[in-house]
């Protein structure tokens, strides 16, 4: 169905990227039906669940054939079928478009934290999550939830919105012992480091905002951030975390309402920042009075280096820190925290109790006993995700010599470049030899970085050796020779 008419972009109307799509369709191959008729069935439901909506522009046949890792000719017959529906349309010269969907339909995401939603898949080895497994001494104070402060708190009304005052404290003395004099006032407990986040963002944004981001940055920042409607403008960060001229550079210019930020092992590239970049950016906040966004949840996974760094906080009263419990304890917790200015503290507390009502009571009383353990944690969390990494290290150098992994400094995963931009076709392609990866266009803004991948260490290690193992056997088999290098 195509139509001669004045090109319909020209209304502004929403473009998808091929590899954003393709994140969307998620593992779409299944069963024995012919791929493009698998294809236009997945592509017809995101339509119908509104996670497409009417006017989206969609890819080009040849680019999303190329993000799927299918030739063009299967997108093109998957798109002939929807055509023939009168699902899409296309219009000559303009592109495709969809032309009929759902008039009412919950917002959705860009799918960046599918893996986090999936149930568990047996037959399939998962390397896309860098979540670390609970350390064993958390089950060591399940002994808690007996005892009389558990008693006396499930005898209140359990409604806290800035958090149990004896997490606060521990929390407050974590901070204190790198350097950063806290008290309880600077500190509000959430349900994880992603409402945080959220909250911080939302006290200084409003639809329409300049925030500036790392690029790559991690995949929940980048949703959570869209879902406020602010628009995002990007600053290069690599092996020694953000380029700090750069930013200096965007922020004069752009003048942003925030700059959101991985001071301490980012994520995916597991850099921390010196000494010297931490003081440039604190100067470059106070210069300016922008507002910064810390999220330094992984800071407790140090591997290499100084181990206990100052927090970037220490140097700017505009620095608003984000902390959790999951890195270095365990993720089932759900207890985060956000530290700032006591004012912005206590304003964001109402927003809070607006929101829940508070933090899980027993789950927080867990969390005040654990919290003054820190050091053990930090030396369990070296021990394993040393010999890990080693590991994978070793496994990629020997299977996969033409990658290129950056060696982090911390967390438990590796930013791996690629010898051409394939990582989203490359990433369909292994889930069919039964193993899940991420595709840098996960951590861009821009939906680019497609000749990165990030590859967990996380798990056991045998779990990371035989999922590179199938990694490079789907690359040999479809990659080496087209990117005219040999694994």
């Amino acid at each position: 169905m195509t139509s001669p008419y004045s090109s319909a972009n020209s209304f502004r109307l929403a473009t998808i990227g091929a590899n954003r799509l393709a994140r969307l369709l998620g593992d779409w191959v299944s069963g024995e039906a012919a791929l493009h008729v698998q294809l236009a069935a997945n592509i017809r439901g995101l339509i119908a669940t509104g996670a497409l909506t009417s006017g989206t522009r969609l890819p080009s046949e040849r680019s999303l054939g190329i993000a799927l890792g299918v030739s063009r000719n299967t997108v093109t017959k998957s798109f002939d079928l929807l055509r023939g529906e009168g699902v899409l349309s296309s219009r000559q010269g303009d592109g495709t478009y969809v032309s009929t969907t759902r008039t009412s339909h919950s917002v959705r995401g860009d799918d960046r934290l599918r893996s986090f939603t999936e149930d568990e898949d047996v037959d399939h080895i998962d390397l896309r999550s860098a979540a670390l497994p609970g350390l064993a001494l958390v089950a060591d104070q399940f002994d808690l939830l007996e005892s009389p402060r558990a008693r006396q708190l499930v005898a209140s009304h359990g409604y806290l919105p800035s958090g149990l005052d004896e997490l606060r404290d521990a929390v407050a003395q974590y901070y204190s012992a790198l350097g950063l004099p806290t008290s309880r006032e600077h500190i509000l407990i959430t349900s994880g480091a992603q409402q945080a986040l959220r909250l911080a963002a939302s006290s200084v944004t409003e639809a329409g905002s300049t925030v500036v981001i790392e690029e790559p940055s991690f995949r929940g920042a980048i949703e959570s951030l869209r879902s406020l409607g602010v628009r995002l403008v990007s600053v290069p960060s690599g092996s020694q975390g953000i380029d700090v001229d750069e930013l200096a550079a965007v922020v004069a210019r752009e003048r942003p309402a925030l700059i959101v930020l991985q001071s301490t092992v980012h994520n995916p590239t597991g850099s921390v920042l010196d000494v010297f970049r931490r003081s440039r950016i604190a100067s470059i906040a106070n210069r300016f009075s922008t507002p910064v966004i810390d999220d330094a949840t992984l800071a407790d996974t140090i591997i290499d280096g100084d181990r206990r760094p100052v927090p970037l906080a220490a140097g700017s009263d505009m620095v608003m820190t984000v902390g959790s419990m999951s890195k270095s304890f365990w993720g089932g917790l759900r207890v985060g925290w956000l530290r700032g200015q006591p004012d912005t503290i206590s304003e964001l507390a109402a927003v809070k109790g607006g929101q829940d009502l508070g933090t899980s009571l027993l789950a927080q009383l867990l969390a005040s006993h654990l919290l003054p353990q820190i050091e053990l944690a930090r030396d369990e969390r070296l021990r394993t995700l040393t010999e890990s990494r080693r590991l994978a290290l070793e496994s990629l150098s020997t299977r996969l010599p033409s990658w290129e992994p950056e060696v982090p400094v911390g967390g438990g995963s590796l930013w791996v470049r690629l010898p051409g931009e394939v990582a989203t076709s490359f990433a369909h392609r292994a889930e069919r030899f039964g193993v899940r990866v991420l595709p840098g266009s996960t951590f861009s803004i821009h939906d680019r970085l497609d000749d990165h991948l990030r590859i967990s260490y996380a798990a056991v290690p045998a779990h990371t050796q035989r999922g590179i193992e199938l990694l490079a056997q789907c690359w040999d088999a479809h990659y080496a020779a087209s990117v005219g290098i040999s694994a």
